[in-house]
This record gives C-alpha cells, sequence and structure tokens, in this order.
C-alpha cells in the first residue's frame, strides 16, 4: 500500500533596506511534487513609503481519498519588505502534498508551491511589489491514490475493478483479504504449507506454491477468498505431477464457508482425470471420466506448463461450467441436485488420496462477470 510522508516546509528571507537588498526562498516538496519557486529581485518601494501588506492566498480543494494543501502570503514593501508564502498539507491514504514558501526582496515577494502526484495538492504564494502584496492563487486538490477493493492486490494479469479478490502473489504472506484455516492447530503459520515462490511464476516475479505432504504433513492446504452468490474464478496453474492422472484429490472448490470441514461444495478436482466433484457425483469433459460402455478415459492435463482455467460457478442456478485453457470441457446443468449457497471460493489441494505434488498457482481473479485467459 502506498505509504504517506510528510510535509517538510522551508523558507527563508532576508531583509534589506530601501536600495533593494535580494531575498530567496526556496520550497522543499515531497513526495514526487516539484520544488518550490525562487523569489526574484524586486524594485524598491517609491519614495521610502512603507507598504502595508496586502491581501493573503489562502485555500486548495481537499481530494477525495487524497490530501488537501492550504497556502497564502503576506507582504510588506516600500523601504522594507518581508513576504513568501506558507503552504502546508495533510496526506490522504495514497496520497501526499506538496507546498513551498515564497521570497521577499525589496518591497516584492513572490512564492510558488510544489505539485504532488498521486493524490497530491498544489498549493501557491502570493507576492508583493512596490508597498502591495497580492494574495496567491487558492491550491488545486489532487486526486486521492485508489483502495483495494475486497481485499486485493496487484496481479501481473490484471485485476478488474468488480473483483473480490485478486492476487498475483507478488508480496510475501498470506494474500490480502486470503483466510488460512486448518483442521488442527489453528496457531499454524501460512508459511507452513504455501509459499511465495520467485523462482516459477506466470507472470510478474512470483506465484504461490504449495508445499508437498512430504514437505509437510497434512493433507488439507487451502486458502478461501470471498466470493457472493454466481461467480467466476481465473487462474493459472502448474504442477509436477500430470493433472488429472491420480485419484480423487481437489484443487479448489466452490463453498459456504471458509470452514475446513463445510460440506456445502462444488469441487474442481481429479477424479478419472480433470472433473467436477460434488459428494461423489462427479461431471466429466464430453467422452472422458469413466465410459458409459466400461472402462475410463482420464482427461489430463501436461506438468510442467501453466493452465489458464475459469470457472463458472452458480450455486442456485445449479450450473458450473469449466473452461481450461479458453475451451469449454465441462458444462454441468441440474448440478449439484440441490440448490446451494456459495459465499467462499478455496484453493490450494487437498491430497485425499495421497498424490505427492508442487502445485503452482498465480493471476488469480473472484469477480461477479468473466475474466479471461490473458
Amino acid at each position: 500500500m502506498p505509504v504517506s510522508r510528510p510535509l517538510v516546509l522551508r523558507s527563508a528571507s532576508m531583509f534589506g533596506f530601501a536600495f533593494g537588498l535580494l531575498a530567496v526562498a526556496a520550497g522543499a516538496s515531497s513526495c514526487s511534487g516539484g520544488g518550490g519557486g525562487t523569489g526574484t529581485g524586486g524594485t524598491p518601494g517609491s519614495g521610502g513609503a512603507i507598504g502595508s501588506g496586502g491581501s493573503s492566498a489562502s485555500g486548495g480543494s481537499s481530494a477525495s481519498g487524497g490530501s488537501s494543501a492550504s497556502g497564502g502570503s503576506n507582504a510588506t514593501g516600500g523601504s522594507s519588505a518581508s513576504g513568501g508564502s506558507t503552504g502546508s498539507g495533510g496526506a490522504g491514504s495514497g496520497g501526499s502534498t506538496t507546498g513551498s514558501g515564497g521570497s521577499g526582496s525589496g518591497g516584492r515577494a513572490t512564492g510558488s508551491g510544489g505539485s504532488g502526484s498521486g493524490g497530491s495538492t498544489t498549493g501557491s504564494g502570493g507576492s508583493g511589489s512596490g508597498g502591495s502584496a497580492t494574495g496567491g492563487g487558492a491550491a488545486t486538490g489532487g486526486r486521492g491514490g485508489g483502495s483495494a477493493t475486497g481485499g486485493t492486490s496487484g496481479g501481473g494479469a490484471g485485476c478488474p475493478a468488480n473483483a473480490t479478490f485478486c492476487s498475483g502473489f507478488e508480496q510475501a504472506g498470506l494474500p490480502a483479504g486470503a483466510v488460512f484455516k486448518l483442521n488442527g492447530d489453528p496457531a499454524t503459520p501460512f508459511t507452513s504449507y504455501f509459499e511465495i515462490d520467485s523462482t516459477v511464476k506466470n507472470s510478474g516475479n512470483s506465484s504461490l506454491r504449495v508445499k508437498t505432504i512430504s514437505e509437510t504433513g497434512g493433507a488439507y492446504k487451502m486458502l478461501s477468498v470471498p466470493a457472493a452468490g454466481a461467480f467466476w474464478v481465473r487462474f493459472y496453474l502448474r504442477s509436477d505431477v500430470e493433472l488429472g492422472a491420480g485419484d480423487h484429490n481437489v484443487f479448489a472448490y466452490a463453498a459456504g464457508s471458509d470452514d475446513p470441514n463445510d460440506s456445502m461444495n462444488v469441487e474442481f478436482a481429479e477424479d478419472v482425470g480433470i472433473a467436477f466433484n460434488a459428494h461423489d457425483d462427479v461431471r466429466w469433459p464430453t467422452g472422458y471420466g469413466r465410459l458409459s460402455g466400461g472402462g475410463t478415459k482420464p482427461f489430463t492435463l501436461p506438468k510442467d506448463t501453466w493452465h489458464c482455467i475459469e470457472i463458472s460457478f452458480d450455486g442456485q442456478g445449479k450450473t458450473q461450467v469449466l473452461y481450461i485453457n479458453g475451451m469449454q470441457q465441462i458444462n454441468a446443468t441440474s448440478y449439484p441436485t440441490q440448490a446451494s449457497t456459495f459465499k467462499v471460493f478455496k484453493f490450494g489441494y487437498n491430497a485425499l488420496h495421497g498424490t505427492v505434488r508442487k502445485l503452482w498457482y498465480d493471476d488469480l481473479v473472484v469477480a461477479p462477470t468473466r475474466t479471461p485467459c490473458q
């Protein structure tokens, strides 16, 4: 998440006599804002009269979710003048503000504010000449930095605005919005069963690897992320063992809760090939699985290759659809036979029949609409 930095202001002024000594003030900016302006020498006030300060500028609009700034200047001219501006601003989420002081010289003072980007505001000081001062313009508000929706973190293949979860697994630790639960000790850390792997990835700098049962023990290794009603998932999956070649093991679920023992679910699994499984009611791609004439024909995916998986889960509509690498493979209607209310999507590995493998996930999106393969 972006981090706000505090505003630092510096100003310097030097007073002169009526013969026009120069003063310079420089404003410092924070974040990515440009530096403040430098005052230029002015002319001495006529007749040595002492000018009184003019108007002072203040203002600056507040950026929604961003920051606000206020600034202005006072200057007095004549035989001596002082001026400059002050800018101050707070920082919003993902944003920053900058303001800078101006300078006064010989009856004229100028000041200019810096500018920031990504949620920044700018403020500008005023100027005074010949015993009068002119107020600076009002600061203009910047745009606030964005915030994650539903616990999203950057995905290498892009995160849609309506995603309830999205991650390219670019940061160490449990992905934002994900829940890790075990049947056993709840204090077991996420890193016992998963790791962020920078050596194997579909895009970006890293992916999520599920550790093997020989590395950690325990069959159930799942993360749960938010979903709502009918939803789509899109993720890239890779295994060091052929996918679909083993007995019944689970890669992902649509489920009613993040409880490891929740029984309201539809599995994306392997069971005589890639399949949907709802309490042993299994649906395979057409022409695969357990054949009506006898025998089996597993639908498998090559090992050591990234495969794009898209699934439409609709518990109330009782329709589950599977796409692999952009091609529809399963369209299961009236399935399961009883309507369900899905609230979460689980992914990882549940080695029900003990197949030892490394699994990697990358560029995972959960959203109410389809996010196609890139």
